[in-house]
């Protein structure tokens, strides 16, 4: 990938935090979103762990600031992808809720995709799941 593992360990970890807790499956599905963007494990795991330790500290409007200059990096054609890796992040529990939908929403607005793009994109994420729970 052209961007930047920190950048992308930012974007990915305001993920983890959607809905407060960083579990065994969100750890799964890191191992996963790291071989399939083929970044080094050592680095993405390094990175990994500095971004929650960062994000674990600020407040929300911190952490809206530090994710937006994450997603200001991101190569244009990578975009695409690292909103899938978010939502793969969330629905890695098996359940989605109205807070991780509105942190997906921040996520894709600070990616530069339009919120009606970015529900199409959930929705059919969710559709394409086996066995996702939606909460409201």
């Amino acid at each position: 990938m052209k961007t930047n593992v920190k950048d992308i360990a930012a974007i990915l970890a305001t993920a983890i935090y959607a809905d407060g807790v960083f579990d065994e499956a969100e750890e799964i599905a890191l191992g996963e979103i790291q071989e399939a963007l083929e970044l080094n494990k050592d680095e993405f795991e390094a990175a990994m762990n500095e971004a929650i330790e960062n994000v674990d500290k600020l407040d929300e409007e911190a952490a809206t600031e530090f994710l937006q200059n994450a997603a200001a990096a991101v190569a244009d054609d990578e975009i695409g992808p690292m909103f899938e890796a978010a939502l793969q992040l969330v629905l890695a529990d098996g359940i989605i809720k109205r807070d991780e939908v509105a942190t997906l929403l921040v996520i894709s607005d600070a990616l530069g995709i339009e919120d009606a793009d970015a529900v199409l994109l959930i929705a059919d994420f969710v559709k394409e799941e086996a066995d996702v729970t939606v909460e409201i």
